[in-house]
Order: structure tokens, then C-alpha cells, then sequence
């Protein structure tokens, strides 16, 4: 409380208060579908963690208005003291909010760099479709030639020949092909459990990133609230003009 120097029977009403700013993360994350990777869709730019609220002197023009009242000086203060503390409770509540907006921001690094595992892995499936594109076309070539074989009731030597030769690609495609469906089979185990550990993961920061936002909005509601009252004060009580007397007495009073 600070009183005019030229008057020792008065003084005049000057709070010590900030605005508060307000911040909102307007975040969200893609929910895959189970059994299958969802693209995360790329988060959108943190907006800035809320800067410190900062004292300013208010109220530093001329005393003027009329002189405050026993009970209009002691609501003041009352005011002023609860603003204070309401203020002091929401810098308290912020850096809690911005630091784990950080580990939010790390967990969504964690579910990119999840995200380049199924990418590796869609690369290995399109190799082996590739593969077995060619089996197929190796199949399809000795069922025709199979065909025509069969069809010209050739015989001798030279028919035996490529009987043989037939045989030994008929037996070299089916390994081909089982050594094709083992790999298939392990990519596809593989692909499962790197896709449920990432949808695992995608809906949990989902989740975290929706529960931030909420209590986030609902203490930009609060800072709103106190700088309202805070405005409100300051129509009201700074640099009101009080009796002294007034003020010992409301001290007293506590």
C-alpha cells in the first residue's frame, strides 16, 4: 500500500497486478483403425507456452474520484488480496501445463519415428509382392508349355529331355514358393505387432493430448476470469484516495 507523501491523513489505492495471457494447444492426433496403421496426421505448431505474468505498477496517474468509504476500502482490499492469490495459484498451475506440453511433444516425435517402422516394413511387403509377381509369371510360362507338351504326344529322347527339365522347374517353383509364404507369413506377424504397438500408442497421446487440452482451456477460463476482475478493480479502487484512520482500522479488524 503506498500513501501521498504531501498528506499524512491519506492515501491513495495502487495495486501491484499483471494480465494474465492465455494459451490453448488446439492439438490433436489421428486415431488409427485397429489392424491397420493410421496415418498420424502431423501436429500443427505448438502455440507458445504462457509467458510469465509480469508486475506493472497501475494506476500511476493523479488520486482523483472521490474518497473511498470505510467498506468501499476494505472490499478493495479484499479484492486486491483475492486477485493476488488467484493470480499467484494460476502461475503456480502454468508451468506444470507447459512442462508436460513438452513431454507431449516428445511423445509425439516417439509415434514419427514408430511410423517409419511400418514404413520400412511396407517397403519389405512391396519388395515380396514383386517376387511373387514373378513367380506367378514363371508359373503361368511351364503350365503352357506343360500344356503344349502334352498336347504334341512328342517322344524319344529330345521329349524326355525336356520332361526332365520340366520336372526340375515344377520342383524348384514349389520351393520358390515355399520359401515365398514363409517370408510372407513372418512379414505379416511382424507388421502386426509393429502396427498394434503403434495404434497402441497413437490413441494413448490421443488421449493425453485431448486431456491437456481440456484442462489447458479450462485455466485460460480461469486467467480470463481474473483479468476481468482484475479490470474491474481497477475501475473501481486504483488510485482511490482512503483516510488512514480507515485503513488502521480495517487492519485492525483482522
Amino acid at each position: 500500500m503506498r500513501r501521498t507523501p504531501a498528506a499524512s491523513t491519506a492515501g491513495v489505492l495502487i495495486a501491484l497486478m499483471a494480465s494474465l495471457p492465455l494459451s490453448a494447444w488446439a492439438q490433436t492426433t489421428a486415431k488409427p483403425a485397429v489392424g491397420k496403421p493410421a496415418a498420424a496426421k502431423p501436429a500443427p505448431a505448438p502455440v507458445a507456452a504462457p509467458t510469465a505474468a509480469k508486475a506493472n505498477a497501475l494506476g500511476s496517474g493523479a488520486a482523483g474520484g472521490p474518497l473511498l468509504t470505510r467498506d468501499e476500502l476494505r472490499s478493495c482490499l479484499k479484492q486486491e488480496e483475492t486477485i493476488r492469490n488467484r493470480i499467484t495459484e494460476l502461475e503456480a498451475q502454468r508451468e506444470p501445463l507447459a512442462a508436460e506440453k513438452s513431454a507431449i511433444g516428445a511423445e509425439q516425435q516417439a509415434v514419427r519415428d514408430e511410423r517409419v517402422k511400418i514404413d520400412d516394413l511396407r517397403k519389405v511387403a512391396d519388395e515380396l509382392g514383386v517376387r511373387f509377381k514373378a513367380y506367378g509369371t514363371r508359373v503361368e510360362a511351364l503350365n503352357a508349355r506343360v500344356a503344349e507338351f502334352n498336347a504334341s504326344n512328342r517322344t524319344g529322347a529330345s521329349a524326355e529331355r525336356q520332361r526332365v527339365e520340366m520336372n526340375t522347374e515344377q520342383a524348384a517353383l514349389v520351393t520358390e514358393r515355399a520359401t515365398l509364404e514363409a517370408e510372407r507369413q513372418r512379414l505379416s506377424t511382424q507388421s502386426e505387432e509393429v502396427i498394434r504397438v503403434y495404434n497402441a500408442k497413437v490413441t494413448a497421446l490421443e488421449a493425453r493430448v485431448t486431456d491437456w487440452n481440456d484442462r489447458n482451456a479450462k485455466w485460460a477460463d480461469r486467467s480470463a476470469a481474473v483479468e476481468s476482475d482484475r479490470k474491474g478493480w481497477l475501475a473501481s479502487c486504483s488510485d482511490r484516495r482512503y483516510r488512514e484512520d480507515d485503513e488502521i482500522a480495517i487492519r485492525k479488524e483482522k
